[in-house]
């Protein structure tokens, strides 16, 4: 992010959790309206064993199932419709979400680092309520656990 002294949106490390990854079945079970994106081409080589090769002593090799699809979700997305909007805070905080962007957190002004992964462990707590994803943290964390 490029900071700005006189915007508290700035204030950030940027995003501050990764869009998940998650199976397309499990991806079905999210509201019709959750963004979703295809992720890569997991269709497994075709399985042929030539005659050649089965007189040569090599295996017969079988077709595999074909992996389940991969789909990236929005964690902006997930943060917003798990009830945590722009500009939330938990109380006496210094650190909030950004009033521009939910994925960011920001710190308005005197936020410690206990107080940004408090509210980082709220987001991640109410979106995995809500839809029963775990959002991962983006930035490298160090002395801090979510």
């Amino acid at each position: 992010m490029v900071l700005d002294p006189d915007d508290h949106d700035t204030w950030s490390a940027g995003s501050f959790f990764t869009n998940p990854i998650v199976t397309e079945r499990f991806a079905r079970t999210l509201p019709e309206n959750a963004p979703r994106f295809p992720v890569g081409d997991d269709e497994p080589a075709p399985a042929v064993t030539t005659l050649e090769e089965l007189a040569a002593g090599v295996p017969m090799r079988f077709p595999q199932p074909a992996p389940e699809r991969r789909i990236k979700l929005s964690a902006a997305w997930l943060i917003e419709n798990s009830g945590v909007p722009r500009g939330f805070r938990l109380p006496g905080s210094g650190a909030a979400i950004s009033s521009k962007h939910t994925l960011a957190i920001t710190n308005r002004g005197g936020a410690t680092a206990a107080q940004v992964a408090e509210l980082a462990r709220f987001v991640v707590q109410r979106v995995q309520q809500e839809f029963g994803v775990i959002l991962a943290p983006e930035p490298n964390l160090y002395g801090l656990e979510l």
